[in-house]
């Protein structure tokens, strides 16, 4: 893995993270939706079939707070390789980087010049690489 991997990762990781979240808020609104239970005996195989529903939509809201837990806990393992970096300035740009859409974006958060910008990404970059390599 180089620096654009890992940064590209962690700009990827909360968008699936978004994702899992808005999957199991919709799971979950199926469960707390209005079910037809009834007390009469004919229904009893319905009743049994929405319960067995519900089972299985627990069962798959618990399984997506688990992946949304392990994408928490890779982000977080991926931020130690950022932390590794040496310049504090440095990692403010690889940080302003990972949280912007675009470069233009993370340049006006780090309210810098083009240039200046480009150069201080390019020397964070390569200080990310270093860390990377080391680590390896």
């Amino acid at each position: 893995m180089d620096a654009k991997q890992l940064i590209k990762e962690l700009q990827t990781i909360p968008k699936m993270i978004k994702t899992l979240e808005e999957d199991r808020e919709d799971t979950l609104s199926l469960v707390y939706s209005p079910s037809r239970y009834s007390d009469t005996r004919v229904q009893t195989s319905k009743t049994n079939a929405q319960e067995a529903k519900t089972v299985a939509y627990l069962d798959r809201s618990d399984y997506l707070v688990k992946q949304i837990e392990l994408l928490h806990e890779k982000r977080q393992n991926l931020f130690e390789y950022v932390y590794q970096v040496k310049d504090m300035k440095l990692i403010l740009v690889l940080f302003a980087i990972i949280n912007s859409q675009t470069l233009t974006e993370a340049q006006d958060r780090l309210d810098i010049g083009k240039s200046k910008f480009f150069r201080e990404k390019k020397q964070a970059m390569n200080a990310l690489d270093e860390v990377i390599n080391d680590l390896k």
